[in-house]
């Protein structure tokens, strides 16, 4: 039996904007599984709200539910968000390539919420069209620099990381966009255990590869936009099922706002 990295989630977006997950699915809970054996799992949770990386989608309860399948070094996961008004609603499709020291990932995420984008009325989960979609495809690297540290660089290469052209807001033109921001986000982590707590700090940095000093998918400008520290423990620890409790802290100095956050996965990835 070998231990693999499988499962765990984040949700998120801002509420002008888009939503991602907070807690990335696969990359906190640890299943046990035989080397090349085909296995699946899901998982249910519960948040007092969404914060991702510095941005907010909604400030009301979100119950999130995520499931994926593993073969070999490839897991296909799926995630879905809504929050208690209904008012956030969010579907992804996520692709992970996972090494021991390394994974690499695909995420398509999709906020079907009225009222992020310019765009009046979602198009569907499979518009590709860039003037439209309300997709954003993100491509992640994330690497165990030792046992305590870790590092995730993230790309959005196609989607709505994109600005409204000003000609066309004094014109109230809906559907164009300018050009494509190629939002970067480069995050440290530092985890230890403390007796039968998990503690974590982290920093993210981010700039748009388009103009390295001009807006990007999270401000106005470059900068840290995420700084943050969480405490987490398991209420309940069995063989088959785990019950764990997260209490976060995250700082976005480029909005000067401090969030609070409690999660709490209802039903976590079980252990085989």
């Amino acid at each position: 039996m070998k231990k693999i990295i499988l499962f765990a989630i984040l949700i998120a977006l801002s509420a002008q904007t888009i939503a991602q997950n907070e807690d990335r699915i696969l990359e906190d809970e640890i299943i046990q599984v035989e080397e090349g054996k085909f296995t699946y799992d899901m998982s249910f949770a519960f948040k007092t709200m969404n914060v991702f990386r510095g941005l907010t989608p909604s400030k009301t309860p979100v119950l999130a539910t995520q499931a994926g399948v593993k073969y070999g070094d490839f897991i296909l996961g799926f995630y879905g968000g809504v929050n208690t008004n209904s008012a956030y609603q969010e579907t992804d499709l996520i692709l992970i390539y996972y090494r021991p020291k390394f994974n690499l990932r695909l995420d398509w995420y999709y906020n079907f919420t009225e009222g992020i984008t310019n765009i009046p009325t979602a198009s569907g989960f499979f518009d590709f069209n860039p003037e439209t979609t309300r997709g954003l495809l993100d491509f992640m690297a994330s690497f165990k620099l030792s046992n305590h540290f870790s590092l995730l660089s993230s790309t959005f290469l196609f989607g709505r990381d994109r600005p409204s052209l000003p000609e066309d807001d004094a014109n109230d033109i809906l559907l164009r966009r300018g050009e494509q921001r190629y939002t970067q986000y480069f995050n440290v982590t530092y985890s230890k255990k403390a007796g039968d707590y998990k503690i974590e700090a982290h920093i993210g940095y981010s700039f748009s590869w388009n103009d390295l000093s001009g807006p990007t998918f999270y401000s106005s400008k470059a900068g840290f936009n995420d700084i943050g520290v969480s405490l987490k423990r398991n209420l309940v620890d069995t063989d088959k099922i785990t019950i764990p409790i997260k209490a976060s802290m995250v700082v976005n100095p480029l909005s000067d706002n401090v969030y609070l956050v409690a999660t709490i996965q209802l039903v976590d990835i079980t252990r085989f």
